[in-house]
């Protein structure tokens, strides 16, 4: 693995989210889509989780002399 990129934003729960998750179709979750690549580009893994209010804690840390966050516009 050469490079990762994380996408972290709320969702609502649908129906197989709440079933699975045990919560409320609509209910609030934090949704995490992950792709790493090796250093020719090629995918290596790719994920979309779902998290429950509560139960997952990201840190991000920056520094002045590396800062890989960049901020979009969401979809």
């Amino acid at each position: 693995m050469s490079h990762g990129e994380h996408h972290l934003d709320a969702v609502a729960a649908g129906t197989t989210d709440a079933r699975e998750l045990g919560v409320r179709r609509g209910s609030p979750l934090l949704r995490v889509r992950r792709t790493t690549t090796t250093s020719e580009g090629r995918p290596v893994e790719t994920s979309d989780d779902r998290y429950r209010p509560g139960s997952v804690v990201f840190t991000v840390r920056n520094s002045v002399q590396t800062n890989p966050l960049v901020r979009t516009a969401a979809d």
